[in-house]
């Protein structure tokens, strides 16, 4: 997947200019390229996490527990942040606890919350992979100075403001259009 995949998209999408003139070109090719560029980084980033028995999802919960100040976090923050559901967290949650990774008890303010806190196995392999991680991301970002980064995290940022304003004026599922092809 690369250069070539984005090729023959490109060349899908000028039939679709000639089929349907006036479509959003740009816009369906800037949206594929994110899909693609997302899928490749995922896979990267997989890769290296692999020989540590890490996910990009596993690995991103590790740095948030280790990153917090007490290195601990309320499961529904930590769903908050790394953008992931609750019971995925749950999940993944019992996944670290099972490698020692992460320690799960009730908080004793609260007795309806449950906080999960880093062990010192759990700190252990985040300090191992984090040299790992940083130089995979220097490599993914080489060639661009800190102007292009600037400017990309700015892009970034009002894509995602975009798609959350978006998301936000989302009908239920139940009031949306039906498919005119399925007979109703």
């Amino acid at each position: 997947m690369g250069n070539d995949c984005i090729l023959q998209f490109q060349q899908r999408l000028d039939i679709m200019g000639q089929r349907f003139p006036g479509h959003p070109r740009k816009e369906v090719l800037l949206s594929r390229m994110q899909f693609m560029i997302y899928k490749k980084f995922n896979e990267l980033v997989n890769h290296n996490l692999h020989p540590y028995g890490l996910n990009d999802t596993v690995w991103t919960a590790l740095m948030m527990l280790y990153s917090s100040p007490e290195r601990f976090i309320y499961p529904s923050d930590l769903s908050h942040i790394i953008v992931s559901s609750r019971t995925n967290i749950t999940r993944l949650a019992d996944e670290m606890v099972e490698k020692g990774w992460i320690s799960r008890q009730g908080c004793e303010s609260d007795r309806r919350k449950i906080i999960l806190t880093l062990t010192p196995a759990g700190i252990a392999l985040v300090e191992k992979v984090m040299p790992r991680q940083w130089t995979l991301y220097e490599a993914i970002w080489q060639g661009f100075n800190a102007e292009d980064k600037d400017h990309i995290e700015q892009v970034f940022h009002t894509l995602l403001g975009n798609l959350s304003a978006l998301q936000a004026h989302l009908p239920p599922l139940s009031e949306a259009p039906q498919d005119p092809g399925d007979g109703h």
